[in-house]
């Protein structure tokens, strides 16, 4: 080989591939983010060198390939969305050339890529790639066939733009191939919005080469869109997703059912974007009245491809949660029954089944008139002075006493719950429970039940039915059982948990107004209440009634002065009611109450009163709620305004959180409820700990700042557990 400036010929291809990666940000960083993936922790391109991590972010998969191919661990491969084969075998090449390389199989998924494209730049950095990898190996024709690549390559980027565009795209594809998490769609989607920006610098005619290319991007880009703004605001997202699907619909060269999945995912995006009952990001810049509403996308997507089941099982339930009339709601029952009678539809039957049986409680409730009891009757609060009076200063609390006030001094809740809310969760009581959609509504909860893997949701939908049949036992032990299901405290799309906790709450309180209202009770209730709020943090659905009642309840409880042993006592009560009282006072908008507690100072410093007044006292009952708060704290990033105990620093103040914590962790392991890993892991770090202590080894304090470290992180696990962006339940899958 000849040397360059003192550099061989070897040496100086390395560097021309890498300055032709660099050059172009968006293929530089997908490698770098593949190495990741697959666990590559050094620069180097040398091929015999094996990955130092192991331990990959993602769970292992594994690729087919054919018998004679070994299996390795590698990212796992989804063909959603990509429609272009050469960007899959690129995507294939590239994991096979990282990580420990395997460039027998990297050659043949390379020369695939080749035969369809020979001149795609993608396919021949790879082949560069794999050609000079070989160092010792590599013979004088190999090292000049890949210098005339590199020649070639160098040319593209200097004067072919639409080839670039084209290994851009690619790379966008590959970024949801790679990993389903808000970085690779945030990735995705900006380079697919930079490609189509950049195309309005071409002529209409100049693309006509690659005009089925722009399509595949336009409808990968919508697809995207529709993942991505399931648990993250784009504001983007619905405008240009509009303006695509409407583009595409009339173009000549698409199938109807390619165009029906387009209408689909915009409905999606429209549902995630504006949700109808709970407002997740703030999009009132946005003129909506510009975009088709997600009933007119899924009318359109049924005309378009009528035998798509799937299809209509997504109107269905889009039409069952909009409609207001008995014949709407019939046509929900029609999509959903018709959709389940479809090919292949057996493993969504336990949704059908869901969606089924809530139009039909929807058509019992206008069909039968049922009477809606609010329990608020119930509560028969004394007069005080502001009762007399009225509101004061406008309902106000400036800064909340340290000490008991007389119950005289306390304003009352002012806010009622709105009657729309009031409607969606009571429980009406029925006039007929043989009435026929009342008996199909639990017919098909039931069924849902017997066959389903998410019996927590469909179990609290038939508490709520037998409650309206005054069968308050049957509907307790549903509500038992659906604690022990694993969705009663997770992430989900539904936020099962948030209204499992909520509607237990009520359930109880229900039940304790039967007879009268009793302290200790009350305790219980609350305890239900603030888990509704606690998972609500790290939810997209908020609770309202859980607030509003958690409220009347504590009002309750400072009314009945004696029935209190201490003090302090009463102090914990009246600063947990202030703190919601000004929340509430203050929430423009009712699902904006868990925001609004950590809003001011003295709300903050209330939260901190009370996670240290139920840090010391610890009653059954305490170290749940001030986790609850702790969390509120900590979603909201108000951790380090909080003066908790005398030293007032964040040792005192991880301290008492860990302690909070442990205590929630050896009552979880205690009680019936579904129990989370991290609470196991988390009780077993408490017992080596205690362990540790016993042997009392020189290295002790060691291994108990290790344990330390190793709760804390469980516990902000806890905190801030995981939720999939572009998670796209099976339910919203066309």
């Amino acid at each position: 080989m000849t040397a360059e400036c003192g550099k061989s010929r070897l040496e100086v291809a390395k560097e021309r591939l890498q300055a032709i990666s660099s050059a172009f940000n968006f293929h530089h960083s997908f490698i770098e983010i593949l190495k990741t993936v697959i666990g590559v922790e050094s620069e180097s391109e040398n091929s015999d060198e094996e990955s130092g991590n192991e331990d990959s972010t993602k769970e292992d998969a594994n690729i087919n390939l054919s018998d004679n191919e070994p299996e390795t661990d590698k990212a796992v491969i989804s063909m959603d969305g990509i429609a272009n084969k050469v960007c899959l075998h690129n995507f294939e090449t590239l994991q096979y050339m990282m990580g420990r390389p395997e460039f027998k199989v990297a050659r043949k998924y390379n020369a695939k890529a080749l035969d369809i494209v020979p001149d795609n730049f993608n396919a021949l950095w790879n082949k560069v790639y794999i050609l000079i990898s070989e160092n010792d190996s590599i013979k004088d024709d190999m090292l000049t066939n890949a210098e005339n690549i590199l020649q070639q390559l160098e040319t593209v980027i200097t004067k072919d733009k639409k080839l670039m565009l084209i290994a851009k795209a690619e790379v966008a594809g590959m970024h949801t191939l790679l990993q389903e998490n808000l970085k690779t769609f945030l990735n995705s989607v900006a380079l697919y919005e930079e490609i189509l920006d950049e195309l309005q610098e071409f002529s209409k005619q100049s693309l006509s080469d690659i005009e089925n290319l722009v399509l595949i991007w336009k409808q990968d880009l919508v697809q995207n869109y529709a993942r991505l703004t399931y648990g993250h605001k784009h504001e983007r997202a619905i405008a240009m997703a509009s303006d695509i699907v409407k583009e595409l619909d009339h173009h000549p060269t698409i199938f109807d059912k390619d165009k029906a999945r387009l209408w689909v995912n915009l409905a999606v995006i429209i549902q995630h974007c504006v949700p109808r009952y709970e407002r997740q990001f703030d999009y009132s810049n946005i003129e909506l009245s510009e975009f088709p509403t997600s009933e007119h996308c899924y009318r359109k997507a049924m005309k378009l491809d009528p035998e798509n089941p799937r299809i209509f099982m997504q109107a269905g339930r889009e039409q069952r949660k909009r409609a207001k009339t008995v014949p709407g709601l019939e046509e929900a029952v029609e999509w959903l029954e018709k959709a389940m009678e479809g090919e292949g539809m057996e493993t969504v039957k336990e949704y059908l089944l869901h969606h089924i049986g809530l139009a039909n409680q929807s058509l019992w409730q206008l069909t039968d008139n049922p009477e809606y009891r609010n329990i608020e009757d119930d509560y028969k609060f004394r007069k005080n002075s502001h009762n007399d009076n009225g509101p004061r200063l406008g309902s106000r609390v400036i800064k909340p006493p340290n000490h008991p006030l007389d119950f005289n001094h306390i304003l009352p809740p002012y806010k009622k719950l709105h009657k729309s809310t009031q409607w969606r969760f009571f429980n009406p009581i029925a006039h007929n429970v043989r009435n026929r959609y009342y008996l199909r509504a639990i017919q098909c909860f039931e069924e849902a039940i017997r066959i389903g893997l998410e019996k927590c949701l469909y179990l609290t939908h038939l508490a709520r039915l037998r409650s309206s049949a005054l069968d308050l036992v049957k509907a307790g032990e549903c509500l038992l059982e659906a604690e022990k299901e694993v969705l009663s405290d997770m992430v989900s799309p539904d936020a099962v948990g948030v209204g499992l906790y909520e509607y237990i709450g009520f359930h109880e309180e229900t039940l304790m107004m039967q007879k009268g209202f009793e302290h200790k009770h009350a305790e219980k209730i609350k305890g239900f209440y603030r888990e509704s709020i606690r998972q609500s943090t790290h939810n997209k659905w908020k609770p309202v009634v859980a607030f509003h009642h958690l409220l009347r309840i504590l009002y309750k409880q400072l009314e009945d002065e004696g029935g209190f042993d201490c003090e302090r006592d009463r102090l914990i009560v009246q600063d947990e009611y202030f703190l919601l009282y000004m929340a509430i006072q203050e929430a423009k908008d009712p699902r904006d109450i868990l925001q609004t507690l950590t809003t001011t100072a003295p709300k903050i410093d209330l939260i901190s009163r009370l996670i240290q007044a139920f840090h010391e006292r610890n009653e059954e009952f305490d170290a749940e709620a001030g986790f609850t708060y702790f969390s509120v704290l900590a979603v909201f990033r108000k951790m380090k305004k909080i003066k908790i105990g005398a030293e007032n620093n964040d040792v005192e103040t991880k301290r008492i959180l860990l302690e909070l914590a442990e205590r929630v962790a050896r009552q979880r392991i205690e009680q019936p409820r579904y129990l989370r890993k991290e609470y196991r892991i988390l009780y077993e770090l408490i017992g080596e700990e205690a362990h540790q202590r016993e042997l009392n080894s020189s290295s002790l304090d060691c291994k108990l700042a290790k344990l330390q470290e190793m709760k804390m992180k469980i516990v902000m696990t806890i905190i801030f557990p995981t939720m999939t962006v572009g998670c796209i339940r099976s339910m919203e899958q066309c």
